[in-house]
């Protein structure tokens, strides 16, 4: 077994099962077909070696860096043609990721190690029409040939160190009278006009990364949150409850206790039902309570003040620290921010692809927020940790930035 420094690509259709799920066998040996007659041509142009071929994916090596990713942008070019006059399932959209690294190479051409994984790792983040790459790849190509953004850190699993990860920029501005003409990576990296003037070599840029939310920032946009949501639940009436509530007033001395079995808000305020059908409805308007028996008791901002009283039980759940996870996921799951984030323009993101995140970490996020508000301990952590992450961003893998 021998060793060699190599550029690695890999490459993979997006939602090849989910496409293929309606297709017969026949149909799908022909998209496969379709798919290898027009990225194998490529990689033999760009002096590529297919390693070997794993369902709908290909995996090639390349002895120039340069190479593999010039292969990677026509590989992209090829398909955008091919895919433009096509139908949603006659489509292929491929993610393409590229590393470079030492590889073991066994006798059958077969490759394994370390620059190997990571490149499987990054190919599962890549977007679909783009080309990722790391930090070992831009290191080592020739940057004039192809215009690049940095996209950021990620931490891949089973990856001890973080890895810097780069795109290509399928499309970059030029000046000298042609600023509104888009010019393919392809067409500068073979000498076309736009990359023998020197105008528009001065415009190839980075765009401008999310800046991390600062320490500062995000306390006053926690804070302008807490006052938020004290109005709101402050104008729903809405206090702190545990398995048994109590209604308490001048005139309430026959009212049963009620041991709670579901709670329930929504627009028009909280809603108690017991376990005998007993029900407690606080809105705007008052306080309604209904006996097992079908007895009934009102009171109304006009006539009487109502409280809903803790229960002594030791298994209390408190309802505002419920209804601040519930406020915080559902609207970080919606917009991307709480109201005190959107004030002070922050945006929770996901860590690792810098998207807006799915629902499950919205809520994972805003529940672990508790743990975070305890002496802000979670908060002040941010000011020390690598990536200024809080623990709940720790945990639910998001993380803040300026907008």
């Amino acid at each position: 077994m021998q060793t060699r420094h190599l550029a690695i690509m890999l490459t993979d259709i997006k939602g090849f099962t989910s496409k293929t799920a309606s297709f017969s066998r026949a149909e799908t040996l022909d998209l496969l077909k379709r798919h290898k007659e027009m990225v194998l041509p490529v990689v033999g142009k760009f002096h590529g070696r297919l390693v070997k071929t794993i369902g709908d994916a290909f995996l090639v090596v390349f002895e120039s860096p340069t190479d593999s990713v010039l292969c990677g942008v026509e590989i992209q070019n090829v398909l955008k043609a091919h895919n433009a006059d096509k139908s949603p399932d006659e489509r292929i959209e491929i993610r393409i990721a590229i590393n470079s690294g030492e590889v073991a190479i066994e006798e059958d051409g077969d490759i394994y190690g370390d620059a190997v994984n990571i490149t499987s790792r990054l190919e599962s983040i890549a977007e679909a029409g783009e080309v990722f790459f790391t930090e070992a790849v831009y290191l080592a190509m020739n940057k004039k040939e192809v215009p690049s953004s940095e996209i950021g850190y990620r931490q891949f699993k089973g990856i001890p160190e973080k890895i810097k990860v780069f795109r290509v920029l399928r499309e970059v501005p030029v000046g000298a009278g042609s600023a509104d003409m888009p010019v393919s990576p392809v067409s500068l990296a073979q000498g076309g006009p736009a990359a023998e003037t020197p105008a528009a070599a001065a415009q190839l840029h980075t765009p401008k990364l999310p800046e991390r939310a600062g320490f500062w920032r995000r306390c006053a946009a926690l804070a302008l949150d807490a006052v938020f949501f004290l109005i709101i639940t402050s104008s729903l009436g809405l206090r702190s409850c545990g398995p048994t509530a109590k209604v308490s007033g001048s005139k309430t001395k026959d009212v049963p206790d009620i041991n709670i079995e579901n709670i329930r808000i929504n627009r028009s305020g909280l809603e108690i039902t017991g376990e005998d059908g007993e029900k407690v409805v606080i809105n705007k308007d008052g306080t309604d309570v209904t006996a097992k028996d079908g007895r009934k008791w009102k009171w109304n901002k006009r006539n009487q003040k109502s409280e809903i009283g803790v229960g002594t039980n030791k298994k209390k759940v408190p309802l505002s620290m419920l209804l601040w996870a519930l406020y915080g996921g559902l609207l970080v799951w919606r917009f991307g921010a709480t109201p005190g984030k959107m004030i002070l323009k922050l945006r929770v993101v996901d860590f690792s692809t810098g998207e807006k995140i799915g629902v499950d970490k919205s809520f994972l996020r805003a529940f672990f927020s508790l743990v975070s508000l305890f002496l802000l301990l979670g908060y002040i952590w941010a000011i020390w940790e690598k990536d200024k992450r809080t623990w709940h961003d720790i945990i639910a893998g998001t993380k803040s930035v300026r907008i």
